[in-house]
């Protein structure tokens, strides 16, 4: 039995496999930071000459035999560049992880209100057909009696029928509500009581709006955008890094014989190979990688904008929500109650129509099913600003290992 958002979230945490999916995305660019630290191996190579000859050669040992080492030096700092930029992505993947909990923070709350409300309006829909049931027993007696027509009698069963239907409606409802919980709370079936739910029924104080801050650079998904365009921006300079030629020194120890075989020796061998830049000199890597930082940061811009008129419409929203409910709870469906009464009553006195009666009994349930959806709309916004004003810590890039080349 769920009966608290915080019972919810803390299921919803312990068992999502979306956060885990995240910490395994997270693991994996450790991985890219490991190995973007290691410098290239070391090659080993033996050659031998005249290993298959002819004519006076045939048969004889080799003339020469190989053994040698060679070792790429990275040049330009390409191995820094390298661990910068994968260090950057490693703080993007955290942050990606912050926004995974908040979003399914927010994503269960929602779902949660939405699983009350729906709960809520199945009573509603209930104490509709009780009530239907009511007047039509009243109109029957009334028929029966010859005060009213019989065509008063159809209007009532109509009213009955129609709310039985919307009842039926509002149960399938519910049953989606519960089963979109149960898939975020990874379980195979929840169960709530809405009866319990008082959380669902505060509406606190009137938002203070002019109090709110905006939106500090320290927000997640600020923070997000800001590491994005950073990660992409590392990631050009390793490419512009890429475009200078590695150097590559050879070593080797080389013994020699001559073809009569009366006499051999030994030879150090000591190579430098350097790659030139005519034709390949990274040019489509620096361009993409230069188009993918305008992108990041033309998307960073948008973001922000976006989140700002995001944080401005949920505050609005919550602030007519909370006035919508407030003023529901306090005087409209207090006032629709004793009319919707008084009409019953003066119906089986004979002193009101059953028209009356019906939009009596309809202005009381539109009432409750307003205070429901204005209780849901304001736990929901409640939960889009929570998510809206989470905040991370300012991503700071892996380090370096020691030492440099």
């Amino acid at each position: 039995m769920v009966t608290s958002p915080e019972q919810a979230v803390n299921l919803a945490l312990a068992r999502a496999p979306i956060l885990r999916s995240a910490e395994a995305g997270r693991r994996a660019a450790q991985g890219d930071l490991v190995q973007a630290g290691l410098r290239p191996n070391p090659e080993a190579k033996i050659d031998n000459q005249s290993f298959i000859a002819s004519g006076p050669y045939r048969g004889g040992s080799p003339l020469e035999t190989s053994l040698g080492l060679s070792q790429r030096i990275e040049t330009a700092g390409k191995r820094q560049a390298r661990v910068e930029t994968a260090g950057r992505a490693l703080a993007l993947t955290g942050l990606d992880v912050e926004a995974a909990r908040l979003d399914l923070v927010r994503e269960v709350v929602r779902a949660l209100a939405g699983a009350v409300a729906s709960a809520r309006a199945v009573e509603i829909g209930r104490e509709r057909v009780r009530l239907a049931d009511e007047v039509l027993r009243a109109t029957r007696a009334r028929v029966e009696a010859g005060r009213e027509p019989l065509v008063q009698q159809r209007r009532a069963e109509v009213a009955r029928e129609t709310a039985a239907v919307g009842f039926e409606r509002l149960q399938r409802e519910a049953a989606e509500a519960l089963r979109a919980l149960s898939v975020l709370l990874a379980a195979p079936r929840v169960e709530i009581s809405a009866a319990r739910a008082a959380w669902f029924d505060n509406i606190g104080p009137r938002p203070d709006l002019a109090r709110e801050p905006a939106l500090p650079s320290s927000q997640l998904d600020r923070a997000r955008l800001n590491a994005l365009v950073d990660q992409r921006r590392a990631e050009l300079d390793l490419q512009r890094r890429n475009a200078v030629p590695d150097v590559t020194i050879n070593g080797a120890v080389s013994r020699l014989r001559e073809a009569s075989q009366t006499a051999t020796g030994t030879a150090f061998i000591l190579g430098l190979s350097v790659p030139l830049p005519v034709f390949d000199r990274n040019q489509g890597n620096i361009l993409r990688a230069g188009a993918e930082v305008n992108r990041a940061e033309a998307d960073a811009e948008r973001g922000r904008l976006y989140l700002d008129a995001s944080l401005t419409d949920g505050e609005r929203r919550l602030d007519q929500s909370w006035r919508a409910a407030d003023s529901l709870r306090r005087i409209v469906l207090p006032a629709a109650g004793e009319a919707a009464a008084s009409a019953r009553e003066g119906y089986a006195a004979g002193k009101f129509s059953l028209l009356e009666v019906l939009d009596a009994q309809r202005a009381l349930s539109d009432a409750r099913e307003q205070l429901n959806a204005a209780l849901l709309e304001m736990q929901q916004v409640r939960a889009d600003i929570a998510r809206l004003r989470g905040r991370a810590a300012t991503p700071t890039p892996a380090s370096a290992p020691a030492g440099r080349q």
